[in-house]
């Protein structure tokens, strides 16, 4: 892996930063609505997701980014195997995050709901 571009690296901090801001409040509230719209309140699937272990998260994440993908398409952003990703892309469809769909020969995967 590459070196991160600095500016790059502050806007991530500072989404990460913004993140924990709304789920602290979430926690102080014990409210999953306390947030708010304009905080970019997650909805409560998307609180589902952090019960998620890192892997599936970060499989999920990514097939986020892509839209549809494919278990190697998926694979090579994520920097793991495909059969890896099959498996955990598979386990978020019987979890009920992801759906899948066949298109000739190759099985194609996208969110289930909007996260």
């Amino acid at each position: 892996m590459g070196q991160a571009d600095p500016d790059e690296l502050s806007q991530r901090i500072q989404d990460l930063e913004r993140r924990l801001r709304v789920l602290e409040r979430m926690m102080k509230t014990g409210d999953p609505t306390a947030a708010g719209e304009s905080m970019g309140q997650p909805s409560p699937e998307v609180l589902g997701l952090l019960e998620l272990p890192d892997s599936l998260r970060k499989t999920v994440m990514t097939l986020q980014k892509l839209g549809e993908a494919t278990s190697q398409e998926v694979a090579e952003k994520t920097e793991r195997t495909r059969t890896v990703e099959t498996i955990y892309l598979n386990q978020l469809v019987r979890l009920g995050y992801l759906s899948r769909s066949r298109q000739g020969r190759k099985v194609y995967f996208k969110m289930a709901r909007y996260y």
